[in-house]
């Protein structure tokens, strides 16, 4: 049975001039999408506003009588409207009540700002208005999310920016604000600087590179350090393995005993410069640099014997990576990218064989130390323009690519002619034994067919050459009948056997020869679905007028009651009513409901319609 829902008591919902309401300055949400805006007005004036906006009094003598405690952004929309009044609910809230509303209604939305969700948590509980726990049963999140969004508070405004360019996502945010002002400010110009992101060769930043930036330009790890922490060749004449201050070394004084750190930043950088250049003289490449601000590294260098060229009018060409055979699980993925991966491979060195591109050592950058081996196009030959050099290195680069291709199309057009070739032909005809050639074939087909937790349940592994053809050969031989069941396994297992009679029909077959107890599960379904039959037919006699009699049990002859029967005065509870269950059209259970699309924006903000 419905019933009615009832009116809220002591809430008052008036038409208010939109002259006498103003925002409030406590609202944490300070970006409005203009766009989506103008769309929730359109819908506004299309269909009227659904939900009413909330207000409270403001003091006498202020410039509007009212203030927006939930709702400012359908305020801004009817403004848009020209509307001259708004539908309102005025409530009776002091400062901390109204803050606390606003919020709730904020960090509810679906499009929520993470940095504002940031700032709003945290006042809620700087300002003692709610605890952790009660802010996380408010969201229905964890206690661990609201902890993680108060500490998203503390991250600077440079990594908030680099977010909102989409540079960085919340997720890098989120353990970034973990370390101080002055260790984001370090790790800032560091690693996250305009200069230092445009040499990043990644165009989405992995958690662990993220982790290894932190650990070796914030936290000094020392199993981060460019170099050998044994080496007491230094210039300040000691190791780091009996440093006092080493962490290890003070287990008293410091948490990081397990994973030690420098707690000399001053000598850790020294260290680092002299090993690099160190690793620059024995090189015996050209050194180089890039960038600005990097006198202080050039003249450490000159100091040492060390010349270094400005390769600001040079361009920096990335080694292809091979792909690592062991990360993939499918084969026809991982030779995708292997082919990937030999064109480029196949330019990269013919532009070393030609001396187009050669090897460096690059000491800094843009005021940083760098120490890393880079490959760059060549220097211009004397009396050549810098950017034309390049330009025809590049150019040439870009040619070798094409004459590439055109071995790799031929190669393609060669394939589908065969193709076709052998669709055409009576090849399947033939009833001769299979050659040794077709025999690999068919093993290779069968090895495609198979899942890939199948294959290594029988101990078979990708086939790349004539041992590993054999030996799956022979895996194949050995497990012939379980590869069958599992052909016939995936072939039944598939969606389209509830549509057709015939794979109905076998694997019912199947499971009634093998699968043993199947009684069970036939009768749980039956009864089931003898349910809903039976409520269906009640509600078809109800409809027709036909009364429906109960059925009348047969006495039967009483037998010896067991040891442990009831009393007989014990009354049995009444079984339910068949005829009172639900017809074929069932409730959604809560597992359902919970799948089902969340609302958008305009549908959190306005209620069920677009607004």
């Amino acid at each position: 049975m419905q019933t009615k829902n009832k009116e809220p008591k002591n809430i008052t919902v008036k038409n208010i001039p939109v002259a006498d309401i103003c925002p409030s300055e406590l609202n944490p949400r300070k970006t409005f999408d203009q766009e989506s805006l103008a769309e929730l007005a359109q819908n506004i004036k299309e269909h009227g506003l659904v939900q009413p906006i909330t207000i409270r009094k403001r003091p006498k003598g202020s410039d509007t009588k009212y203030e927006i405690v939930c709702g400012e952004r359908r305020f801004r929309a009817t403004l848009l409207n020209g509307a001259s009044e708004i539908q309102c609910i005025i409530k009776d809230l002091d400062d901390k009540q109204a803050f606390a509303a606003m919020i709730i209604e904020n960090l509810q939305r679906k499009d929520v700002d993470p940095i504002e969700e940031a700032a709003a948590l945290s006042k809620l509980y700087n300002d003692g208005t709610m605890s952790v726990a009660d802010m996380a049963k408010m969201l229905g999140k964890s206690t661990s999310f609201v902890t993680g969004r108060i500490q998203l508070n503390n991250i600077i405004d440079e990594f908030v920016q680099l977010m909102r360019d989409g540079t960085l996502y919340l997720v890098h945010l989120l353990d970034i604000c973990k370390l101080t002002v002055e260790q984001q400010k370090k790790l800032y110009e560091e690693c996250f600087s305009p200069a230092c992101i445009a040499r990043w060769t990644q165009k989405i930043l992995k958690m662990e590179i993220l982790h290894d930036m932190i650990d070796e330009h914030v936290m000094q790890f020392l199993d981060t350090a460019k170099f050998d922490i044994k080496d007491c060749s230094f210039s300040c004449g000691r190791g780091c393995e009996g440093c006092p201050l080493n962490t290890k070394n003070k287990p008293d004084s410091f948490k990081d005993v397990d994973r030690p750190r420098c707690m000399d930043s001053a000598c850790f950088g020294q260290k680092t410069l002299e090993h690099i250049l160190r690793t620059a003289k024995e090189s015996g490449l050209t050194l180089v640099y890039q960038g600005k601000n990097n006198e202080k590294w050039i003249t450490a260098a000159g100091a040492a014997g060390l010349k270094l060229i400005n390769a600001d009018d040079r361009k920096y060409v990335f080694e292809p990576i091979e792909p690592d055979e062991s990360k993939f699980s499918d084969k026809e993925c991982y030779e995708k990218r292997m082919q990937a991966y030999r064109h480029a491979k196949a330019i990269f060195d013919s532009n070393v064989e030609d001396g187009l591109v050669e090897k460096v050592f690059e000491v800094c950058f843009d005021g940083k130390l760098s120490g890393e081996f880079k490959w760059t196009f060549s220097a211009p030959k004397e009396n050549e323009d810098a950017r034309e050099s390049l330009s025809k290195k590049e150019q040439i680069t870009k040619w070798k690519d094409q004459m590439l291709k055109c071995d790799e199309q031929e190669h393609d057009e060669l394939i589908e002619e065969k193709r076709k070739l052998l669709a055409e032909s009576s090849y399947s005809t033939m009833n001769t034994p299979l050659g040794p050639e077709e025999q690999k074939l068919f093993h290779a087909i069968i090895m495609k067919r198979l899942s890939y937790e199948f294959k290594k349940s029988i101990g078979i592994e990708w086939a790349n050459n004539e041992s590993a053809y054999k030996e799956c050969a022979k895996k194949i031989e050995e497990h012939r009948n379980a590869i069958k069941r599992e052909f016939m396994k995936q072939y039944l297992s598939e969606k389209s056997v509830c549509y057709s009679h015939d794979l109905a029909g076998m694997l019912i077959a199947l499971c009634d020869d093998q699968m043993g107890n199947v009684e069970e599960l036939e009768k749980s379904v039956a009864e089931k679905y003898d349910k809903q039959r039976k409520a269906c037919k009640a509600r078809i006699d109800e409809l027709k007028g036909v009364k429906v009699e109960e059925p009348v049990e047969e006495e039967t002859p009483a037998e010896e009651e067991p040891a442990d029967a009831p009393d007989e005065n014990t009354v049995a509870a009444p079984a339910e009513e068949e005829v009172s269950e639900a017809p074929a059209t069932e409730e959604p259970t809560e597992a359902e409901e919970a799948t089902e699309e969340v609302p958008s924006d305009e549908q959190t903000d306005e209620a069920p319609s677009a607004e």
